[in-house]
This record gives structure tokens, sequence and C-alpha cells, in this order.
């Protein structure tokens, strides 16, 4: 009998070892993924604020070239991994309106001899575009921050 007892008790011990370690990567894995979340969340914040600025560059301060510069392959990349990383519809939703205003403002921008009222609208619905993927930003990291 007591052989017995000592082999259920070794086989119990190893299986709670087991699922402590599986449920010890899966929370990893989890926080690896926020992370992830969130640095995807703030290079896209990031990056359509710096076009933002630099359209203000070329038009208040005439700098020429600005835009040109901008880095749209990192844009992409970041919206890329954003898709990857998230299914959740809000933040998709919002994700494609700040790229969505950001082509129209730059595609405008770019044909010079900008009118000033269709500037503004296009440069109003970009603003608009980044608060509201900042907040979806902000929920969604919130929500996966929880369950860590």
């Amino acid at each position: 009998m007591n052989a017995w007892g000592t082999l259920l008790a070794t086989v119990t011990g190893a299986a709670i070892a087991l699922v402590g370690q599986h449920l010890n990567k899966r929370s990893e894995a989890r926080a690896k993924t926020v992370e992830l979340l969130v640095d995807a969340c703030a290079q896209v914040s990031a990056s359509s604020g710096d076009f933002l600025n630099r359209v203000w560059e070329e038009q208040v301060l005439n700098l020429e070239g600005r835009v040109i510069e901008w880095d749209l392959a990192g844009h992409r990349l970041a919206s890329a991994r954003l898709q990857i990383l998230s299914h959740d519809a809000g933040l998709l939703a919002a994700l494609r309106e700040v790229n969505d205003a950001g082509q129209a403002l730059g595609a405008y921008w770019r044909r010079g001899n900008a009118e000033e009222s269709e500037y503004r609208l296009r440069r109003d619905r970009c603003r608009a575009a980044m608060h509201s993927f900042i907040e979806q930003s902000s929920r969604v990291i919130g929500k996966h921050s929880e369950r860590l």
C-alpha cells in the first residue's frame, strides 16, 4: 500500500508541476503578445503624428521634401503587425480610418496648390482618426492587460 501511495503522490506532484509550467508559459506568451500590441499601436500612432507634422512643416514652414521622407514602409509594417496581433473590430476599423485619412491627405497634398479649406478637412479627418485610434488602442490594450 505504501508503494502505491508513494507512486500516486509522485504522479500527482509531477502533474501539478506540468500544469504549473504550462500556465506559466501561457501567461508569458500573453504578456509578450500585449507587449507587441502596445509597440505596434505606438508605432502607428507616432508614425501618423509624424506624417501630420511633416505636412505642417511643408505648409507652414515651407520646408521641401518632408512628406516624401516620411517612413511609409515603417508605418505599413506597424499596421500589418497590428492586423496580425489583434482581431478587435473597433481597433481594426480605427486603423483603417487612420490609414485611409492619411492616404487622402497625402494624395491631396502631393498634388500641390492645395486649397486651405480642402486641406483643413483632410487634416482634421486625420487628427480625428488618430484620436479614435488611440482610444481604441487604449481600450484593447487595457482589456488584454486585465487578462494577465
